[in-house]
């Protein structure tokens, strides 16, 4: 454990001073400055420009109408949010089943 602590502080130092002597290429500082990617955005992601959040006094009459419209899980206080819907009643409606 000591001896792969050892490497990662080495390979650490040892590309800190490759950046300090010959500076960042000019592909990575353009990549590090670039906008990030919006394929992987979509209207269901908060942080989209397309996104549309759901009017208010939104009723999803089941989890499936709910996942359609991009909006499960529902917390509790937010737009469409019943406790019908909140199987556990921890809070938050229609959140993914993983299985046990």
């Amino acid at each position: 454990m000591v001896r792969l602590g050892k490497t990662v502080l080495g390979f650490i130092a040892a590309a800190l001073f490759l950046v300090a002597r010959f500076g960042v290429p000019d592909s990575a500082a353009a990549w590090v400055a670039s906008d990030a990617p919006e394929r992987h955005m979509s209207s269901r992601n908060p942080w989209s420009k397309d996104y549309q959040p759901p009017a208010p006094g939104a009723y999803y009459p089941n989890c499936a109408a709910a996942r359609a419209a991009g909006v499960a899980p529902i917390y509790q206080g937010s737009p469409g949010y019943r406790p019908d819907l909140d199987r556990d009643s921890d809070g938050v409606a229609c959140e993914p089943y993983y299985g046990r």
